[in-house]
């Protein structure tokens, strides 16, 4: 991605101070140098998000080793030896001694990846007012909220948020530019409402099923069928949902599997697990070529009330299991990438949807706590430990055990987002306004200076966009009973799920398709902008659908058509279809105050005159469409369009052009259009 593709530079800002939260960083030792990286670097850029669900016990994480007495005070049976077999690791000794950790022994990639400088801890991460029930914290941490009255209950999620403001129109709509998912989750068949946008749509895609030999593989379809309409109800937007989940998984079912296959098979060996093969996945589509923003991975059983250790082996036990499978998955995927030599495309964040309380319950476990450690993994960021030892005494613990969350909270876990989507993807501040983390402090030294975004590489969006809604009737499909179009072809399932344009004459090279097609699919169209000035030449051309009512669609069904890198003003708007007579808009149309949700309607339906020329629309019924009969696609209804008509002629239930009513099959109903519409030419512009 080259400079010119950004549309707007924020002001510049400067260098991240030395302190971090008002709390000096400890540990911290990269070059001190100013930002190296070009823009184009954005493009390959990933978050690996990594979901420890159930909510990780991050006092027995992250031990404060000065306080190890009153860390067993409140831990007599699940803490964690400091001498002898399974001891606590300490993690930096070089530390002034009221900033040492210890780690579980069973954490030793983490601390591998600490002396190596790829990892950064943050200590003591939470919200206002924390919310102990799984689901609605979860619900937080993906929405971007907090348990305050006024953040609780966002109906999108933050990667969605942020997806759809710097990518718009670009999911579920592959494209010569951006190909991939915006968004892939992993290992979860139920869709993470983090990827819904401010739109109520799906912005990923979702790999949810591991194959034998430990990949993760596409879920090609959730087991429904698209449905022939959607009942304007909540159960209907509901459903509506569902569809377009799996409407968009389908969409990039072939770019998944090609880049996957395309990536080399890894030489590094991944420990045996789901969150293993989730990340062993990821590299492998990376290595591909898969340009996918954000990541979501996920590991289950932290939700440890009871049994968390061995009866008397405090350090062996079920949360053992679970850290260590943590760590060293994620020890394994970043030496994998250091291997492919791509390490500096990837940074990998954990977390969780709160922590455990500080003292230990009857059952050998812990109950749902509050504040937690998050962690920061590869070459890509500051190594170190962030912010101080939380505080065990009694004093700082609150009635129900959980720490004082106003007096020991040292981050808000939306400054960590923020800083992430600013100083590692690029992310503007305007950009972030439709996160809702704009208002919360960018935290300086998490993301290392050599990869650094410096100030004038933020953007607003990706590429420029021009959005255009258009009406548009086709002769031979128009049912003057109902005065829409029928959907014959869609029913019978004949309408392919790629346009059918890269043929002669057209020769269009665009990737359009469609998972699964939206109800009331009528067809294919293709659809051109071209030069207000000179209104031969072609500036961009888009493959869409056609609705019943003559709405133009893109393939995900959005009512609307996007050009992508493509300037919004004036231009002259095109239409073919495979059957029928060509035509173009007879004024420019103006596209320059189009947005995503707002755009103004051309409507090729209302009268002759807007097509340019004379009699170039029909009058069908109510409504003004094209002329049919045009089978040889040149533009024109002439002896040619008869002859190829007469070599399909009885040619039952195939995607013909021949068949110009739509209804499968190719008949004298075909023959009459042609001949009514015998001459019928369109406009020059459109003779190959």
């Amino acid at each position: 991605m080259k400079r010119r593709d950004f549309l707007k530079y924020s002001s510049s800002a400067g260098v991240g101070s030395v302190l971090l939260n008002s709390m000096p960083v400890k540990s911290f030792a990269t070059p001190n140098m100013l930002p190296l990286m070009d823009c184009s670097e954005l493009e390959d850029r990933a978050l690996i998000l990594v979901y420890l669900g159930g909510g990780n016990d991050g006092l027995n994480t992250i031990i404060p080793l000065d306080q190890y007495g009153l860390y067993r005070y409140h831990r007599p049976t699940i803490g964690l030896p400091d001498t002898g077999k399974g001891a606590i690791v300490n993690l930096d000794t070089t530390l002034a001694l009221q900033d040492q950790v210890g780690i579980h022994s069973e954490m030793m990639a983490l601390k591998e990846m600490y002396d190596s400088g790829r990892a950064q801890i943050l200590q003591a991460v939470g919200y206002p007012n924390n919310n102990g029930s799984h689901f609605k914290s979860t619900d937080i941490w993906m929405t971007g909220g907090d348990g305050t009255s006024a953040y609780n209950n966002y109906s999108s999620g933050w990667m969605g948020r942020f997806l759809n403001k710097v990518y718009p129109g670009m999911h579920g709509n592959p494209n010569t530019i951006f190909q991939d998912p915006l968004g892939l989750q992993l290992a979860s068949k139920t869709p993470s409402v983090g990827f819904i946008s401010d739109l109520r749509e799906y912005v990923a895609a979702n790999l949810a099923q591991q194959d034998p030999a430990g990949w993760y593989s596409l879920v090609q379809s959730i087991g429904a069928i698209p449905h022939l309409s959607v009942p304007e109800s909540d159960y209907g937007d509901q459903l509506a949902y569902i569809m377009s989940v799996e409407n968009n998984t389908n969409i990039y079912a072939n770019r998944i599997t090609n880049v996957f296959n395309a990536g080399s098979v890894t030489s590094t060996v991944y420990p045996s697990t789901s969150l293993g093969n989730q990340l062993k996945t990821i590299a492998r589509l990376i290595d591909g070529g898969c340009k996918t923003k954000i990541f979501l991975t996920q590991i289950g059983g932290f939700d440890t009330h009871s049994n968390q250790v061995d009866d008397g082996i405090p350090y062996e036990g079920r949360h053992a299991n679970l850290v260590s499978n943590v760590f060293s998955s994620i020890k394994a995927f970043h030496d994998d990438m250091a291997f492919r030599g791509m390490e500096n495309r990837v940074l990998t964040l954990t977390f969780s949807e709160f922590g455990r309380k500080v003292a230990e319950n009857g059952s050998r476990g812990t109950d749902h706590g509050n504040l937690a450690p998050m962690f920061l993994f590869g070459s890509t960021v500051v190594p170190g430990i962030r912010g101080t030892n939380v505080d065990l005494n009694p004093s700082l613990i609150s009635s129900n055990g959980n720490f004082n969350n106003n007096a020991q909270k040292q981050f808000d876990y939306r400054s960590i987002y923020r800083t992430l989507l600013q100083d590692w993807l690029g992310a503007s501040d305007e950009a972030l306004s439709t996160t809702a983390f704009n208002s919360f402090a960018k935290l300086p030294n998490m993301v290392n200076p050599n990869v650094l975004v410096d100030p004038s590489c933020y953007f607003d969006a990706y590429v420029k966009q021009t959005y255009l809604r258009l009406k548009v009737v086709l002769e031979g499909f128009y049912d003057t009973s109902t005065q829409a179009m029928h959907k014959k072809l869609f029913t019978k399932g004949l309408i392919p799920l790629s346009h059918p344009y890269g043929d002669p004459p057209y020769n269009y090279t665009g990737i359009e398709s469609a998972g699964s097609l939206p109800p009331d699919t009528v067809d294919w169209i293709l659809v051109e902008l071209r030069d207000a000035n000179n209104i031969n030449t072609v500036i961009a051309q888009r493959a869409a659908l056609l609705r019943t009512d003559g709405v133009v669609m893109e393939p995900s069904g959005r009512d609307y058509i996007n050009f992508i890198d493509i300037e919004p003003t004036e231009y002259y708007i095109a239409v073919y279809h495979r059957n029928h007579v060509p035509v173009v808009s007879s004024v420019v149309h103006d596209t320059s105050g189009n947005t995503i949700t707002t755009q103004n309607v051309y409507d090729f339906t209302t009268s002759a005159s807007a097509a340019m020329g004379t009699s170039q629309l029909k009058a069908v019924g109510s409504h003004f469409g094209l002329y049919a009969g045009n089978y040889d696609s040149n533009g024109a209804n002439e002896y040619e369009d008869y002859e190829a008509w007469k070599e399909k002629s009885s040619i039952p239930n195939q995607y013909l052009a021949e068949d110009g009513d739509g209804n499968g099959v190719v008949n004298n109903l075909d023959f009459n259009l042609w001949k009514k519409n015998e001459s019928q030419v369109g406009v020059n512009i459109f003779q190959p």
